[in-house]
């Protein structure tokens, strides 16, 4: 599943596309929201969308469900309920609401993944991120030494947004980065720069499938 880090290259590709001077699109942790004419929707955490020959950003099996479609006209009905936005979020801000975990007896896998607390960290973000900071999500937060988690989180997001933007940067043809936008959700695992994730130990948390390197911890 797509996570903060690659929706926000898919908005960055299409307004891209689009050189509007309003963004056609905006993200915001793992939704992509969609300013349109007619109406205003959202890429939800499922499906894909594509530009049309007539040149329209059409949604294709998308909403929070797969196949579902959610529309509104004020996108703060989705975002209300999400959490800091870790790709845009502030060092302060981030430590702020870190903080707060340190006396938790919750795993730091549900924490993490917590849209409401932080959003746009999934499992394979959140794996590079505890690999990184030599945490481990399958144990409590207040048994973990978490005071240099936001800044490995931040580490983390500045060097994908470097490796991201350069695939961007290559994109001049409109061709090209139309393509990019349509093939999207299958190339988006191609781009990725994982150190841990799919590549170290599997271990099931909470129903979820995490990736550690017991080498290193």
């Amino acid at each position: 599943m797509p996570e903060g880090p690659e929706v926000w290259i898919l908005s960055k590709a299409i307004n891209q596309y689009y050189k509007s001077e309003i963004s056609k699109t905006m993200s915001i942790g793992k939704h992509l929201i969609v300013n349109d004419v007619n109406e205003n929707w959202s890429f939800g955490l499922t499906g894909k969308v594509s530009i049309t020959d007539c040149e329209k950003l059409i949604k294709l099996n998308t909403g929070w469900i797969y196949g579902d479609t959610t529309c509104f006209s004020d996108y703060s009905n989705v975002t209300d309920k999400l959490g800091l936005d870790w790709f845009t979020s502030s060092k302060e801000e981030l430590e702020k609401e870190v903080n707060t975990w340190t006396k938790s007896k919750k795993k730091l896998a549900a924490l993490i993944l917590d849209q409401s607390k932080i959003c746009g960290i999934g499992v394979a973000w959140g794996s590079e991120i505890l690999f990184k900071a030599k945490l481990r999500p399958d144990i409590t937060a207040c048994n973990q030494p978490l005071n240099n988690l936001v800044e490995i989180m931040i580490e983390v997001r500045e060097n994908i947004k470097i490796v991201y933007e350069k695939v961007l940067e290559k994109m001049e043809n409109k061709e090209f980065l139309k393509q990019f936008i349509n093939d999207w959700f299958e190339n988006l695992y191609k781009i990725r720069e994982m150190n841990v994730y799919k590549k170290g130990d599997k271990i099931k948390i909470l129903g979820r499938n995490w990736w550690i390197s017991t080498l290193t911890l």
